[in-house]
């Protein structure tokens, strides 16, 4: 009997503990989840110029830092205004598209690896970037926002 007891009472700390390992998995695969959205949304609102929607996945924090290449823009409105709006101002035939998104979680700090691809029509010419990018993103008030992007690319060769 006391044997007995003690098997159940193994099975059900087991099935416990493994009850609540599971809770933090799935959460953990929805912040994920979470996660690649905003860097999904963050090339297809970049790719419509849609500077209001990139709004929502900045964090308005002074200390962001946006870095393309070896550029760093310091503040999400800093690289908006001064960077980003203009560029897109002159960008035709856009396309910008984000894959290969690697998110991770860890508490309320999250990041993703990912490659990019651009094409686009400028005054300058035609051009196409294949590059990668990585972002760091902080949850705040249950909401995943970026904090930090570096991205760098290189203009593919002529086919």
């Amino acid at each position: 009997m006391r044997t007995r007891l003690l098997r159940i009472a193994v099975a059900l700390a087991g099935a416990a503990v493994g009850a609540s390992m599971a809770r933090p998995a799935r959460a953990q695969n929805h912040d994920e989840h979470l996660v690649r959205g905003v860097i999904e949304a963050l090339a297809a609102f970049s790719q419509a110029k849609n500077v209001a929607g990139l709004d929502t996945l900045y964090a308005p924090d002074a200390w962001v830092r946006i870095v393309e290449g070896a550029g760093v823009n310091r503040g999400w409105v800093d690289y908006r205004d001064h960077h980003l709006a203009p560029e897109l101002a002159e960008f035709q035939n856009f396309t910008y598209r984000y894959f290969e998104i690697e998110p991770q979680v860890r508490g309320n700090v999250a990041w993703a690896s990912f490659r990019y691809e651009l094409i686009a029509d400028t005054p300058q010419g035609h051009v196409e970037v294949e590059g990668r990018g990585t972002a760091i993103l902080e949850k705040r008030d249950g909401r995943w926002l970026i904090v930090h992007t570096h991205t760098s690319g290189r203009r593919r060769q002529a086919r």
